[in-house]
């Protein structure tokens, strides 16, 4: 099994969307687009039933030229799925990928210490849940092959509450302990820590899941404050979603790819 955060595990993610990253591609944007004919129609009709409803009433029709949409992605999705286009053309062989990979392998003091107290917080998860915790390899999302995949810190089993996974955070500051402690719903998790979230669901489904626990573990407190687990149920609609950002950004991808492979790079 290729172990998580090694060097042969990180190739296998290179050119992919990955769960850790997958929140790049759930941000929105809003744009001027033009009204359309049935636009148009029912702000007629709108108006119409309002003149019926108020006879009196001196307000007049006005039609904007265009009209404000919330569509999928920001820049910042952009500039994530430009890199990833860009890792693609990274050759596989002659020491170009390891180098590539070690620059951007910045590994701080905090997140050092979080991957030292992985194994540490499984098997505290394990103990306190009564679990039995695998460690798994990281896998491609069915249809997505070649295309995103994702990593589990843990799947949970033969519970008795079905199959799940685990996705642990270690803080090294132990006020952000406190934030986690604090979680009572899955929307909370959304608004906090968003990243861990959509990290979360896309594991979910990679792995074909019921469910998924957010584990937060810090042993420098008292031993019954520990171990913080927040349970994330499986949602259909989320997982369409989840699809149709996963469809987009591959359409992109695939457009921006076949424009680079056309594209004249000597220009005079």
């Amino acid at each position: 099994m290729i172990e998580q955060r090694t060097l042969e595990w990180q190739k296998l993610r290179i050119g992919s969307i990955t769960a850790s990253e997958f929140h790049n591609l759930m941000k929105d944007s809003k744009q001027e687009l033009p009204l359309t004919d049935e636009d148009i129609a029912q702000l007629k009709a709108d108006y119409e039933k309002f003149m019926a409803e108020n006879p009196k009433s001196k307000k007049q029709l006005k039609i904007p030229e265009t009209k404000k949409v919330v569509v999928p992605f920001s820049d910042a999705s952009y500039t994530y799925l430009n890199r990833k286009i860009m890792e693609r053309y990274i050759p596989r062989e002659g020491g170009t990928l390891d180098e590539y990979i070690e620059m951007r392998n910045v590994q701080n003091r905090a997140m050092q210490y979080g991957t030292d107290m992985e194994d540490v917080a499984r098997q505290r998860y394990a103990d306190d849940m009564g679990y039995e915790v695998l460690t798994v390899e990281y896998i491609p999302i069915k249809g997505y092959e070649g295309f995103a995949g994702a990593s589990a810190d843990g799947i949970i089993r033969g519970s008795h509450d079905g199959f799940g996974g685990i996705e642990i955070k270690n803080p090294f500051y132990i006020e952000h302990h406190l934030d986690n402690i604090l979680l009572k719903t899955p929307q909370d998790l959304l608004e906090l820590h968003p990243d861990y979230y959509w990290q979360i669901r896309l594991c979910m489904l990679a792995w074909d899941l019921d469910w998924y626990d957010f584990v937060s573990f810090c042993p420098y407190i008292s031993h019954s404050k520990q171990l913080k687990v927040l349970r994330v149920y499986r949602d259909k609609d989320i997982d369409n979603e989840i699809y149709h950002r996963l469809d987009l950004a591959r359409e992109y991808m695939r457009q921006k790819i076949d424009e680079i492979n056309n594209a004249q790079l000597i220009v005079k």
